[in-house]
């Protein structure tokens, strides 16, 4: 078969996934999973084709340059043609993956120019014109979606950091709108009242055992969409390596950063329900005349026997960075046996400067952590007594289309996550009159 019908093949398979997707857009809906396997099955025929027809085309190229008459690329069907044997060259599969950009900015380069005034069409771009706005036929009215393999990249980045508090979460993945849990309704520890309700008993022989049940509640998941939007200048686009890295690490680091600061201090309203803002939080008040701005040794001993003893050994500080030099204050004066006189000198088993801990206890900064003096900049977590739940990964879009901050789809970077604590309250201990939970903060010290 001749090259340009290769060519016109993979075309018309294209032709297909369009129509398929633009039914989709005219009912106004996903497409179905039937229609999702139809497409990835015609993308993959025209990837073939377009493969062979690239072949012919060099092989055509090439005989007409040494004079050979060629009727069609097929060229077993000469009875003159003596094919020479080789080894067939290795599949690039890297390099398939990416459908022939070299990377994320390689392939802003080649959206840039189709839609530019008197640029034209990279035919690479072919396979990922996505049906998008009224007028379908046009690419550049449309969007190009960016091939896995960039948008992989921005995913691994987001949990590689070690201040990422998403990774220091119970995780779950989101295959639907939301995920529901069954937990014990649990809020004291008292008899009777663990797991909401189971009670054992010693027993004498042939004693009747009395019956007890535990109480469920659920918790329910449902990720919350957050989105970034960045635009890039003709200047910056015209180095496609230094796009790439600048794109990437800036929707990295932005996405972290507001699902961090959602886990930390989120509302739960249209996002994720913030670790101070829930219900289990305790909260451990300032000592009498304690003055602005300060942190005591006693708040932090405080902070320490409000933490579940289950929740301490994955505990963490986290702290803003106005509290380190407080940190270096919390000395405890050396007193006499009675406790009543101070004879002279400090000591600390509180805070190591070298270890960076509080009571063994590793102390992280956060940018969410509230400045010094306000609730909130300190707190002792437990994160595995927090629960996420995210759908999917970075899902990444591109156009240029003028209307794109419309969702009319420039680079789009979109995340879904939501969270929450485990606890729905503080728990009330077996013995003792404190609560205790798996967040702490200290009040504000204004």
């Amino acid at each position: 078969m001749k090259a340009s019908a290769l060519y016109d093949a993979a075309a018309a398979k294209m032709d297909q996934v369009t129509a398929i997707q633009a039914a989709a857009d005219e009912e106004d809906r996903d497409l179905t999973p039937e229609e999702e396997t139809q497409v990835l099955t015609l993308c993959d025929e025209a990837a073939e084709l377009r493969r062979k027809a690239d072949l012919a085309r060099k092989m055509e190229t090439t005989a007409s340059l040494v004079g050979a008459n060629i009727p069609n690329s097929n060229l077993g069907d000469d009875p003159s043609f003596k094919p020479v044997k080789r080894f067939a060259e290795p599949r690039d599969r890297d390099a398939e993956k990416k459908h022939g950009f070299t990377n994320f900015g390689d392939f802003a380069l080649a959206v840039s120019g189709a839609s530019s005034p008197n640029g034209s069409l990279d035919n690479r771009l072919n396979f990922f014109a996505a049906a998008s706005g009224a007028n379908q036929g046009v690419d550049s009215q449309g969007g190009f979606l960016v091939p896995p393999e960039f948008s992989q990249k921005i995913w691994d980045g987001l949990n590689a950091g070690t201040d990422s508090l998403l990774a220091m979460t119970d995780q779950y993945t989101v295959t639907g709108e939301s995920i529901s849990f069954n937990a014990n309704a649990e809020t004291s520890r008292v008899v009777g009242s663990r797991y909401g309700g189971v009670r054992g008993y010693w027993i004498n022989e042939a004693d009747q055992i009395t019956s007890s049940k535990p109480t469920f509640r659920q918790i329910t998941i449902e990720p919350q969409e957050l989105a970034v939007l960045i635009y890039t200048t003709n200047k910056l686009l015209k180095n496609a390596n230094a796009l790439e890295s600048y794109l990437a690490k800036a929707a990295t680091e932005e996405i972290n950063f507001l699902v961090g600061d959602a886990i930390f201090n989120g509302t739960g309203a249209g996002q994720p329900l913030g670790l101070t803002a829930s219900a289990c939080l305790i909260s451990v008040a300032k000592e009498t005349s304690q003055i602005a701005d300060s942190i005591l040794s006693q708040n932090i001993r405080k902070m320490r026997a409000r933490m579940h003893p289950n929740s301490w050994n994955n505990a963490v500080w986290f702290i803003n960075s106005d509290v380190w030099p407080e940190l270096d204050n919390l000395f405890t004066h050396v007193t006499n046996v009675a406790g009543t006189e101070n004879v002279g000198g400090f000591g600390n088993s509180i805070w190591n400067p070298q270890a960076q801990t509080l009571y063994g206890r590793p102390v992280k900064v956060i940018e969410y952590a509230a400045t010094i003096g306000d609730a909130n900049d300190i707190v002792l977590a437990d994160m595995k007594g927090y629960i996420t739940g995210v759908r999917g990964g970075v899902d990444t879009a591109m156009s240029i289309h003028l209307r794109f901050d419309y969702a009319e789809t420039a680079f789009r970077f979109m995340y879904a996550v939501d969270g929450r604590p485990w606890l729905q309250s503080a728990l009330t201990p077996y013995k003792g009159t404190n609560t205790q939970s798996q967040f702490i903060n200290l009040a504000a010290r204004a």
